[in-house]
């Protein structure tokens, strides 16, 4: 993806499919599960909710331990496609998760599906 489709997906906002993070943490973890519960869809990391582009800081382990971090917390595994994009002044990390064929996938015992702009947290009914 390079900046000029980077800049379009950010003027759209966050969507069913599309949402933005300003660091990886838990909440990227159980969008990630979100994505793989429903149609897939694509994490923007060094994004802030109001559209602002914040960059981020990246070391030579850092790409592996959200990868780690993203297996050991899911259930089956997820193994998203991680790719960095480059700005003038910043570094932004894509996450591109595809659905995944057997459901549901959870986090730490819990069971997300995205709806709208937000991840839903499912009820025991509805993990069914």
């Amino acid at each position: 993806m390079n900046k000029k489709e980077l800049l379009h997906i950010i003027s759209q906002g966050e969507s069913e499919q599309t949402e933005f993070k300003e660091n990886f943490g838990k909440q990227v973890i159980e969008t990630i599960v979100a994505f793989a519960n429903t149609k897939g869809g694509n994490i923007f990391i060094g994004i802030k909710d109001n559209k602002q582009i914040s960059g981020i800081m990246l070391n030579s382990e850092t790409l592996q331990n959200w990868n780690n971090q993203i297996k050991l917390s899911t259930e089956p595994s997820v193994f998203p496609d991680i790719e960095l994009i480059e700005t003038e002044n910043e570094t932004i990390a894509h996450i591109k998760v595809n659905e995944f064929p057997v459901k549901p996938i959870s986090v730490k015992g819990k069971y997300y599906k995205r709806i709208k702009n937000s991840n839903h947290l499912l009820s025991i009914n509805e993990i069914n």
